[in-house]
């Protein structure tokens, strides 16, 4: 077809693997890619991706010994190259269900399993030129919106993010030469949701262990409330917005002293709720969470419910990752 042109993309690929490396940039050149970064090692790739700025991104992630996924978290929080929405796609040796859903939660936009064929690839390519989704943001996810509203509902908006591998493909100058604006547009939607979901995700630990009847439980969760202020800080420190940061700072100090269980008291969990509101406050301009109130009364309904239940039957502590997917929609 003509409609596309793949010779004008740039393509960053990274196999560690030298055989497999080489195997997947034939693939990549058979369907028409010709400007394609190769790299084996990861400070290569990572190096290459902020030089590169590619509009697609090939990875292997299942060669044992090295773990690329970090990396691609890191892409989608915007500390690696300029586009952190760039299409990424993943490759596999490893069909194994938890490895691959963790692939899936890098924010990646599609994992291919190998051994695939030339045609096969081309498919799954054109699929994310033509019908990419939507990105979605959580506390702990930024990526393509795989929900299935039957299974997951959830108050989680999603954002249109810059395609701009269609865009270069297409020869799209119009789209292209907005590209910049674009994606700072799209840099700044996420980063404000991003901020907003860390706030609640606090706001509704907090609501957990101040309550009598799951406070014993909920405790077990406080690493990561620290984690979460921890990274709500930096996610302000660089957004660049001070006066939030220093109210996340003082946030993370509160958190941190939960750690000593004389400090576990209602008024000082109220208080980091408090601390971690008026840190989306000062990054929103003064904009109330209040906006977010019934997806919080939902989620602490639901934690209570499921920590209730499992200290009936003996469970134990309610695990971080349910709060990770309860809070985070």
């Amino acid at each position: 077809m003509t409609d596309i042109d793949y010779t004008k993309a740039t393509v960053c690929l990274f196999d560690p693997v030298h055989v497999n490396l080489r195997t997947t940039r034939y693939a990549l050149h058979e369907i028409g890619f010709r400007n394609i970064d190769s790299h084996s090692t990861l400070k290569e790739f990572e190096r290459g991706l902020k030089e590169a700025n590619p509009s697609l991104v090939v990875a292997e992630c299942a060669s044992p010994g090295v773990d690329v996924l970090p990396l691609i978290r890191r892409i989608r929080h915007g500390q690696v190259n300029p586009n952190p929405f760039a299409t990424i796609i993943l490759t596999s040796w490893i069909r194994d269900g938890v490895h691959l859903r963790r692939a899936i939660t890098s924010g990646a936009d599609d994992v291919i399993i190998r051994p695939f064929s030339t045609a096969f690839a081309e498919e799954r390519i054109r699929t994310l030129i033509k019908v990419r989704k939507p990105f979605v943001v959580t506390s702990d996810y930024i990526g393509p919106d795989r929900r299935e509203d039957s299974k997951r509902p959830s108050d989680a908006p999603v954002v249109a993010v810059p395609n701009t591998l269609r865009a270069t493909v297409e020869g799209d100058e119009e789209a292209l030469a907005k590209a910049e604006s674009w994606i700072g547009e799209a840099r700044r939607t996420v980063e404000s949701e991003r901020v907003r979901r860390l706030a609640m995700r606090i706001v509704v630990a907090m609501e957990l262990n101040a309550d009598p009847q799951t406070a014993s439980s909920a405790t077990a969760d406080l690493s990561d409330v620290i984690r979460t202020a921890r990274e709500l800080t930096e996610t302000l420190n660089s957004s660049g917005r001070i006066e939030a940061m220093q109210v996340a700072e003082a946030l993370l100090e509160q958190v941190r002293a939960f750690k000593r269980p004389d400090e576990r008291s209602t008024s000082n969990f109220k208080l980091a709720k408090e601390l971690a509101v008026g840190a989306f406050a000062a990054y929103a301009n003064g904009e109330s969470i209040e906006r977010s109130q019934d997806e919080i009364d939902k989620t602490v309904a639901t934690l209570r419910k499921r920590l209730l239940s499992r200290d009936a039957h003996g469970g134990g502590a309610l695990a971080s990752a349910t709060l990770n997917t309860a809070a985070a929609g």
